[in-house]
């Protein structure tokens, strides 16, 4: 059945891809948890086209359109053909998920976890969006123990918020979660200048060795609908359907504008 399962979505150019029994999966919202399924599929969605040194302050996940919208899209072309083709239920989830989706990318044996919680993958690196799929289906498989990175510092060196800890991210330090929150200090603000970073971040990322050696061959949706430069007239131009395509609109279009103009 998983070759089945692997041969649909390597036709959507999804090739990074493993499953796990549930009950080797951390539930994280049973609320959301479909009655009777036994076991997740769990795949990497690659979105880094290039590499290039940016200085409009947007992080790459921003340059592109929102990956919920694709995996809405990509579940209503695949559920139910893996419906058909193997006579099980599927339902499809991307970032809310019932489970863990970081960790059981992890326990399938697709890459590690790094210092920074980021999941890398060990094609793609950390660049990459993670989906889930849950079915009724039984399998026969054993999880991998969750192997962390190599551990060598440089993202806890490299960011300049000092937001990576031994116990995990602190967010109120974070410049991703910063760059998010509606109301900022002005302590914040200045920070978010000093800093260059109007909407999300990648310092982190920029400097893990395991990025480095990371191939880039993203999934042709987000490629085609990259933005290299995003500046104020842009955004002020852009029209509110167009505007609701990308992450950062999920807060508004003065957040992002009154970021630009910090700094």
């Amino acid at each position: 059945m998983l070759d089945t399962i692997k041969a649909i979505l390597n036709n959507e150019c999804i090739t990074r891809v493993g499953m796990i029994d549930l009950k080797d999966c951390d539930i994280i919202n049973q609320r959301i948890l479909p009655e009777g399924v036994k076991s997740a599929i769990i795949f990497c969605l690659p979105y880094r086209s290039v590499i290039e040194n940016t200085t409009d302050g947007f992080s790459e996940y921003a340059r592109i359109y929102d990956y919920h919208k694709f995996s809405s899209e990509l579940y209503n072309r695949i559920l139910n053909e893996m419906n058909t083709k193997t006579g099980y239920t599927f339902y499809g989830f991307c970032d809310h998920s019932p489970i863990n989706e970081k960790l059981a990318a992890a326990k399938c044996g697709l890459g590690v976890i790094g210092r920074n919680s980021l999941f890398i993958d060990d094609v793609y690196g950390s660049f990459v969006f993670l989906g889930s799929v849950l079915t009724d289906a039984e399998i026969d498989s054993n999880a991998c123990e969750i192997i962390q990175c190599i551990n060598c510092g440089k993202c806890v060196s490299a960011c300049p918020n000092g937001a990576i800890t031994e116990h995990g991210i602190d967010r109120t330090k974070c410049l991703s979660a910063i760059s998010q929150k509606k109301n900022k200090s002005d302590e914040e603000k200045e920070t978010l200048k000093r800093h260059n970073i109007v909407w999300g971040c990648d310092i982190c990322q920029s400097v893990c060795p395991y990025n480095q050696k990371a191939k880039i061959l993203p999934i042709p949706y987000f490629k085609k609908t990259r933005i290299s430069f995003i500046d104020k007239p842009f955004i002020e131009k852009m029209t509110v359907e167009e505007f609701n395509k990308y992450a950062f609109s999920y807060k508004g279009r003065k957040i992002v504008l009154d970021n630009i103009d910090f700094i």
